[in-house]
């Protein structure tokens, strides 16, 4: 109990006995052990995700909890996202919905490009409410059996992270084919993922978050309200949110050491964003410049402008590439 760096994951087994006719001193144990454990969770989200058979929701992690200052999109979007969820867990809606006879669930779509924030802000979600997460990974699932079996394992109050949505269209075009050797057959189909949302059987209570790169290829059945009730699109970082995030990785706050005062880090924080152009660097890219740069301010702000073009440079010679393979018939 004393080891901090002990995450609590893992299946550890532990005999605990005591001499005596009473059993008081190891129900004293463990009680202080519960405890204990309520303090730790809740500064932390457990993840959830099925055991290397597929057969059982095992924790797979225990994560600390992701403020939500921490994603950058719109602003708005964000606090109208946050103000449907917290209305939907209000105890008053539920009431409601069930003297309406209608179905008590919640579904969202978090949609964008590559490493801009979608499975952060499922998490940051997660956090925020309370709530464990569950993480179903789309094209790991192998049959709508396999599928429906997860759900009705999944406790009624919790995030339901569905990631790469748009992998079920992929996984039943594949099935209708042979399979190569020594490649599973991937079966998961549109009509299975819907059985699971709304269907018969289906479990009410959860917040039911998908994520995808391409919303384009989604289905209208799986898109309609009903099953998705709110989209939110996570782009690549503007101006004002490089700012922020310029502003939150040096913030005194931390226990940052510099003599830098916050009106000059305001400043430094203006020159950065500057030369960040909008919607063309991911978060998550961004992210990455800072971790090599959290002792200074002054570099961020010096280097950042480099950094920025030989990454666009980078991208238009992948560009290049692609359209040079494409022409020569690759």
């Amino acid at each position: 109990m004393s080891n901090p760096g002990y995450d609590g994951i893992g299946g550890e087994e532990l005999t605990i006995s005591c001499f005596g006719w009473s059993a008081d001193p190891v129900k004293k144990f463990i009680k202080a052990c519960r405890d204990y454990s309520e303090t730790q969770t809740q500064f932390f989200v457990i993840i959830y995700s099925r055991d290397r058979y597929g057969l059982a929701w095992q924790p797979k992690a225990r994560k600390p909890i992701r403020l939500l200052e921490t994603v950058h999109f719109d602003n708005q979007l964000k606090q109208d996202l946050l103000a449907d969820i917290r209305n939907y867990l209000d105890p008053k809606t539920q009431r409601r919905y069930q003297t309406r006879s209608m179905p008590y669930r919640r579904g969202y779509l978090f949609y964008g490009p590559p490493g801009t924030g979608k499975s952060s802000l499922s998490l940051a979600i997660a956090g925020e409410f309370g709530l464990d997460l569950y993480e179903v990974k789309i094209p790991s699932v192998a049959t709508d059996a396999d599928l429906e079996q997860m759900f009705q394992d999944i406790p009624p109050r919790c995030v339901v992270l569905l990631e790469d949505i748009d992998a079920v269209w992929t996984d039943r075009s594949i099935a209708s084919k042979p399979a190569q050797e020594g490649q599973p057959m991937q079966n998961c189909t549109l009509s299975g993922l819907l059985n699971v949302l709304d269907g018969v059987g289906s479990q009410e209570g959860r917040i039911v978050i998908m994520t995808t790169n391409r919303p384009e290829a989604l289905d209208s059945a799986l898109t309609r309200p009903g099953r998705i009730d709110m989209k939110v699109y996570l782009g690549n970082i503007n101006r004002q949110s490089s700012r922020e995030m310029f502003l939150r990785m040096f913030s005194p706050d931390l226990g940052f050491k510099t003599l830098v005062d916050m009106d000059e880090l305001q400043e430094l924080a203006t020159d950065f964003a500057r030369q960040i152009p909008d919607d063309k660097i991911t978060p998550s890219a961004l992210q990455g410049f800072f971790q090599h740069h959290l002792e200074s301010p002054y570099d961020a702000a010096s280097l950042i402008g480099g950094w920025v073009s030989e990454e666009l440079a980078k991208r238009s010679d992948k560009e290049f590439e692609v359209i040079t393979n494409h022409e020569n018939g690759a």
